[in-house]
């Protein structure tokens, strides 16, 4: 017997009439890898549990891959083949290393493999955009591209529901949170982003990178990060797993399904 339904967190967020009603799931910090078979055998669990779930789709937040690699990312592409939802993925900083030092070339690496670093879709009157965390504050013209294309699908999107899904958060404990922290986006990036989110009144953004869950709200939004699959860095060593999303007529439920057993918790690492 497994333990699910840890915690349920209910959140009105009535910002349109747009109706919908379906469920999503959300996965991440999977860091599979040709040499973690422990994380390997977690987000394979995930995905059988997922499965019988049928969920809409399914968001990965990033950090699929422990490191880039191809074997790493043929390791990924192997097991998620058997997860039978859609899904779409917005990649991290162990998906694409090295920006600082090689520019644009890692997202063309990550792109030939998995498609587009920057991915959005509609699903029942609810827009969903995927970030690339990795380009903010990186100073190339694919940063101010990125910008751009979200101030076109925010204006297009004028009205709908809109979730933001990326892999590094914007900020822990509020907006003002100071630079320099490895697990948030520094500004000016992070002020720019939530300024446009503000504006065209976003419903939530769902990150991972933290291992642990945090939740706050700011302007009207919900800024939710979810644990990875793979390890925990609360203090507590914490859970690993997934988090169902429920969509409903002006606003959403949403669950964290624990992957550890009734019996002895898989090892964790913690940092």
């Amino acid at each position: 017997m497994t333990k699910s339904h840890i915690t349920l967190l209910t959140l009105l967020c009535i910002l349109s009439g747009a109706r919908a009603d379906f469920t999503f799931v959300q996965v991440s910090d999977t860091h599979v890898g040709v040499n973690q078979a422990a994380y390997n055998a977690r987000f394979t669990e995930a995905i059988r549990r997922i499965n019988d779930l049928k969920p809409a789709f399914v968001i990965h937040t990033g950090d699929a891959l422990q490191t880039w690699s191809p074997e790493n990312a043929a390791r990924f592409k192997e097991i998620s083949k058997s997860l039978a939802a859609p899904v779409y993925i917005a990649p991290g900083n162990h998906d694409i290393q090295g920006i600082k030092d090689k520019g644009i070339e890692p997202v063309k690496v990550w792109n030939a493999a998995f498609g587009s670093d920057q991915v959005s879709f509609e699903h029942e009157g609810c827009v969903f955009s995927g970030l690339d965390s990795n380009l903010f504050n990186s100073g190339l013209p694919a940063e101010k591209e990125q910008i751009a294309r979200l101030k076109s699908e925010l204006r297009k999107a004028k009205g709908k529901r809109i979730f933001i899904f990326q892999h590094c958060p914007l900020f822990l404990d509020k907006p003002g949170d100071p630079n320099g922290n490895y697990f948030l986006v520094d500004n000016p990036a992070r002020g720019e982003v939530l300024k446009l989110l503000k504006q065209y009144r976003v419903e939530a953004v769902l990150t991972g990178h933290v291992h642990r869950h945090i939740e706050s709200h700011f302007g009207g939004i919900s800024f939710i990060s979810t644990p990875g699959t793979s390890f925990s860095c609360a203090e507590d060593k914490g859970l690993t797993g997934y988090r169902v999303f429920s969509v409903s007529t002006g606003g959403f439920t949403t669950r964290f399904v624990d992957l550890r057993t009734t019996g002895a918790p898989p090892e964790f690492t913690t940092h």
